[in-house]
């Protein structure tokens, strides 16, 4: 009876072998993902950064199409005409005396 104890309580070393192989697996295994997860989360920041210009594009887009809009107006042209000094046919320009 004490050789069954005895041989119950001894490991075999294939067994260990077999134990440090996984174990090393699972390091290997967890710090492949933590890569990863730090190359997912940089790619993320890039994204974010793409999407940030091109929100920024479309911004500046649509101030350019209102511009271009307001320019074609009458009031611009108007506006534009009054600034180099021209006036309206019945207009009547009257400056103080000197």
């Amino acid at each position: 009876m004490s050789e069954t104890t005895s041989a119950k309580k001894k490991s075999p070393l294939w067994l260990w072998i077999i134990a440090a192989v996984v174990l090393m697996l699972c390091l290997f295994l967890i710090y492949k993902t933590a890569q990863a997860n730090e190359e997912l989360d940089s790619k993320n920041r890039e994204l974010m950064e793409y999407i940030d210009a091109i929100n920024a594009a479309n911004n500046k887009t649509h101030e350019m199409e209102e511009e271009i809009r307001y320019r074609a107006t009458d009031e611009y042209i108007e506006e534009a005409a009054r600034d180099i000094g021209l006036i309206d046919p019945d207009e009547t320009i009257i400056s103080p005396e000197e």
